[in-house]
């Protein structure tokens, strides 16, 4: 996914079409929350727009990750629109926009598209069916609505029950 800024240039302002299966396997194996990454598919529309190459993108895989409850893999599609523009002129860079400033000869799109797919990631994801496996484990989570019942009346420690009606004792006094 490399153009010459070169060609870029003697092509003008002609808009080209992309249409890439990209294969990010060698930097998945060193990823540690992303168990694997289908080949991702990038199609969409490069072109130059006078000092800058605007990419509008069309990006889509799934990727594999580890559900937080059992560690089992989970398949997580994405599917998403990016808007990508390098700026040829560093006079025209903007720090802080969404601007790539390109330094050699050719712009690379790859590193860009992966920081694009880490943003895609969940923080955690959980597989159907993990909170009823559980259970049968015997690990029992709070719901939404236990936290309500003990916000309404604080159930004590058995731990603390003694100190609990040592302390109801002397207030009574």
């Amino acid at each position: 996914m490399k153009w010459a800024i070169a060609q870029l240039i003697k092509q003008g302002s002609k808009v080209f079409e992309i249409d890439e299966l990209v294969d990010f396997s060698d930097i998945v194996n060193a990823h540690d929350e992303i168990r694997k990454l289908s080949k991702v598919k990038v199609t969409g529309t490069g072109q130059l727009q006078g000092k800058k190459v605007v990419f509008n993108l069309h990006i889509e895989g799934t990727m594999t990750l580890a559900c937080a409850l059992t560690l089992d893999d989970v398949e997580y599609p994405f599917d998403y629109d990016s808007v990508e523009v390098f700026v040829l002129d560093a006079d025209l860079y903007e720090e802080g926009e969404d601007e790539y400033l390109v330094t050699g000869t050719t712009i690379e799109l790859a590193p860009v598209i992966w920081q694009n797919i880490l943003l895609q990631k969940p923080l955690r994801v959980v597989k159907e069916g993990a909170y009823e496996e559980m259970k049968k484990k015997g690990i029992e989570f709070e719901t939404e609505e236990d936290l309500h019942e003990s916000e309404a009346e604080p159930k004590v420690d058995p731990r603390l029950a003694v100190l609990s009606k040592l302390l109801n004792d002397t207030q009574d006094n």
